[in-house]
């Protein structure tokens, strides 16, 4: 199989982790590429310092080849050029064949907004799925995921995020409580117990009924204003904390 690259955006640090994060570390085994972006780092929900270097941490442990992070102001989102040029310039920058991102309906502003534009950024785009959180309503899933074999990992994973485990939507049993009805919900087989589900927001087959890609040609130049960080640029950031403040995205 040829090699896939996969980005998850998310609008705070951990909605990607609770959303999809079974699915990157999957993907990230397998050997294809996984790119992560967060465009607020979490200040309404904790120090954005802290929260930031959990996303670095779990990047890390999801096998990114690399994160990038924004400095949108946490609770302020709005679909405007700003937002939308933020994260067209990443989509071209990793020119991916699949874009994970929040459910358009859900009940945090922040989270549509961040679906809506990323919708409108990655129009030149071939498939696009949107992931839900334990928090979700009214997901209607199409598409089904196993992560039976990654489930206490992805539960690792989301215990990065220490800063935030007094909310109950990133307890454990949330977590597999939602996997283990989407398994049934799916009905795929008896030995499948833990389950991503995902809405269809895009897709395009080519005659071979392989996932088609828009040619790059196709893809507008933007000004490059994303600054991203591969694996080894995460360890450094947080072992030499220089996390000070400043815009990292």
């Amino acid at each position: 199989m040829p090699n896939v690259k996969v980005l998850a955006i998310g609008a705070h640090p951990d909605d990607i982790e609770l959303g999809c994060g079974g699915m990157l570390i999957r993907v990230a085994r397998a050997g294809h590429q996984v790119h992560m972006c967060t465009v607020t780092r979490g200040a309404a929900s904790g120090d954005p310092n802290e929260r930031t270097q959990e996303l670095f941490r779990s990047a890390k442990f999801v096998g990114a080849k690399d994160v990038m992070i924004g400095d949108f102001q946490d609770t302020k989102l709005k679909v405007d050029n700003e937002l939308i040029n933020f994260l067209e310039s990443y989509i071209n920058k990793v020119d991916p064949e699949i874009i994970m991102t929040h459910f358009h309906g859900d009940i945090h502003h922040d989270h549509r907004a961040v679906s809506i534009a990323t919708q409108e950024a990655a129009r030149f785009g071939s498939n696009i799925l949107a992931y839900e959180i334990p928090l979700t309503r009214n997901f209607d899933p199409k598409v089904y995921f196993d992560i039976s074999d990654v489930i206490d990992d992805k539960i690792e994973l989301i215990r990065i995020y220490w800063s935030q485990r007094s909310k109950l939507y990133v307890k454990a049993n949330a977590i597999k409580s939602l996997a283990e009805f989407r398994a049934l919900q799916s009905r795929l087989n008896t030995s499948i117990n833990y389950v991503e589900a995902f809405d269809t927001l895009k897709m395009c087959l080519d005659n071979e009924f392989k996932l088609l890609k828009v040619p790059r040609d196709r893809v507008r130049a933007l000004p490059d204003s994303s600054k991203v960080q591969t694996p080894e640029e995460l360890e450094a950031l947080i072992q030499q904390k220089k996390l000070d403040g400043t815009r990292l995205g």
